[in-house]
């Protein structure tokens, strides 16, 4: 018993009776091009293994072209996708790789010849354990079930998961920012398999005229569509980018690795919203964190004497939790907060939430760092969102008045009514700490999986 278990261990299964089987494989290819395979979730089972050649042989324990692995199951299954397009008639060669009770179970596959190409997946039912997550008005879902992913590892934005904003959200509530979002290369790409989100200040010329954003506006109101300068109300000063998540959900755990902006006045937008915008904004944050690598009240000319306490609202501080009032100090009272020893700028983290009907828990890098007790709040909170990323600048709620990044002094004050003729005039100043790109939105991968 001993030697045949170390025979299964080191591989050589083919030519020793285990105990362990490996289960049948499926193959699924689509249209657009991908494909998935997957094996049922049997009892034991901690890793999962594909390597495969196209129209090719490949010889066992040789990696192939096509090989990955993954080590959690979904909804009773092992599935793996590739973003490589087959053809009808081409031949997958593979051979499967499964640990199982502690033992390694390698099994050559039969060749699959691709027949049919399907428009979308199949829906998988294993063993479904009923999850208190609902999407897209209402639909149940299994534990685990991954509501949304993004890996980010094709050309372009995918479309089918995101819709891409395009409008003027700067003469509109709730939070007022400087800058318009655009659906256009230069705001939003993809390069390494990252998104990059990438504020541009616009020239002197661009915050006078027309901005017209009709073609293919996602606002709901003209003055994001279409706006023309009137004396110092001027066309945004900044163009950056947002998308929004076509699936809504309620309850989950949602996570984003990214790298967060650099810069004065620049905020990340990751947070969830509301799909019924109506009543007060109720928005989540789920990592918050301002440009400024400091921010403080007061007089600018101690900063130098200054240590990192509490009292600084820059990039060394993340902010999260439920938004209920655009105002302070309304807006912060049920935020949790965390002090880094750095600006969370300088490096990729990992920032969750989960999300289930009694709390809020917010982690970073696998540690929580503070949580929201919703059963002490509003019935705000038991709806479906959308997940949204992006980058805004200024604004009249974002930064208070009479605040000091480094020597310089808020150019604006949220009540005067030529706060962007005041922004703008400062472009020399703020526009020198957006480094390259430092100021840059940087996100590796999305995952919102249900509960």
């Amino acid at each position: 018993m001993f030697f045949s278990k170390l025979l299964c261990f080191l591989f050589f299964i083919y030519s020793v009776k285990c105990q362990y089987s490996v289960p049948a494989l499926t193959l699924e290819a689509l249209k657009k091009g991908g494909f998935r395979v997957y094996i049922p979730d049997l009892n034991g089972t901690a890793l999962f293994a594909f390597h495969a050649n196209v129209n090719d042989n490949i010889r066992a324990q040789h990696p192939g072209t096509l090989n990955d692995e993954t080590k959690t199951p979904k909804n009773g299954f092992w599935i793996l996708e590739f973003d490589y397009k087959l053809k009808i008639g081409d031949v997958v060669n593979y051979w499967v790789f499964v640990n199982a009770n502690h033992l390694g179970y390698m099994k050559d596959g039969e060749p699959i010849k691709i027949q049919r190409l399907l428009d979308s997946y199949t829906t998988l039912r294993g063993r479904c354990q009923p999850s208190t997550t609902t999407l897209n008005g209402g639909k149940s879902s299994c534990v685990d079930d991954e509501i949304i992913y993004d890996n980010f590892n094709k050309a372009v934005i995918d479309t089918n998961i995101w819709k891409i904003e395009h409008r003027i959200p700067t003469y509109t509530d709730p939070n007022f920012p400087f800058n318009s979002y655009e659906n256009i290369d230069e705001t939003r790409f993809i390069r390494d398999n990252q998104l990059h989100i990438k504020p541009i200040a616009v020239s002197e010329s661009e915050v006078r005229g027309i901005l017209n954003l009709r073609e293919g506006c996602t606002g709901t109101r003209s003055e994001e569509c279409f706006y023309e300068q009137r004396s110092s109300f001027f066309l945004p000063p900044v163009k950056s980018a947002k998308i929004v998540s076509k699936t809504s959900f309620k309850y989950g755990k949602v996570e984003i690795q990214a790298r967060l902006p650099k810069g004065d006045w620049i905020i990340p937008v990751l947070q969830l919203e509301p799909v019924d915008k109506s009543g007060n904004p109720s928005n989540i944050w789920i990592a918050y964190s301002r440009g400024n690598t400091h921010l403080y009240k007061n007089d600018p000319s101690s900063m130098n004497m200054r240590s990192l306490t509490d009292d600084d609202m820059g990039s060394h501080l993340l902010l999260a939790g439920p938004v209920l009032e655009v105002a302070e100090p309304e807006r912060s009272k049920h935020l949790v907060r965390k002090l880094g020893n750095k600006p969370f700028y300088e490096e990729t983290h990992n920032y969750a939430l989960e999300w289930t009907k009694d709390s809020l828990r917010f982690l970073v890098d696998s540690q929580e760092y503070g949580s929201t007790d919703l059963k002490a709040m509003p019935d705000d909170f038991n709806k479906e969102y959308v997940l949204s990323i992006g980058v805004a600048v200024g604004g009249i709620y974002d930064f208070p008045d009479d605040t000091n990044s480094g020597v310089f002094a808020k150019p604006w004050s949220n009540a005067d009514r030529n706060y962007i003729k005041r922004f703008f005039e400062a472009k020399s100043t703020w526009i020198t700490t957006w480094e390259a790109e430092k100021c840059f939105l940087v996100v590796d991968f999305v995952r919102v999986k249900a509960i």
